[in-house]
């Protein structure tokens, strides 16, 4: 079994939060053979990855920079 933990860093909590709200909803989309679970930990969403194949687990943390980065970037944008 292969595995990744990507962790992201925020200026608070609050942000942290609605990040982790919308990066859960993407990982619902996930396909039911890859173990994906993301947690908050004070101001970090930390988000760990399971799959037997590496091509899926690079795919899947391609995806979830990208959606981070999008979600980030609106929660920026409400200040």
């Amino acid at each position: 079994m292969n595995r990744a933990i990507v962790t992201f860093e925020y200026k608070n909590k609050s942000e942290a939060e609605v990040v982790l709200k919308m990066l859960d909803v993407d990982n619902k989309a996930a396909p039911k053979t890859l173990k994906i679970e993301t947690i908050k930990k004070d101001n970090l969403v930390i988000t760990t990855l399971e799959h037997e194949k590496t091509g899926t687990i690079f795919a899947t943390v391609d995806d979830l920079i990208f959606t981070e980065r999008l979600v980030s970037g609106l929660v920026g944008e409400g200040k």
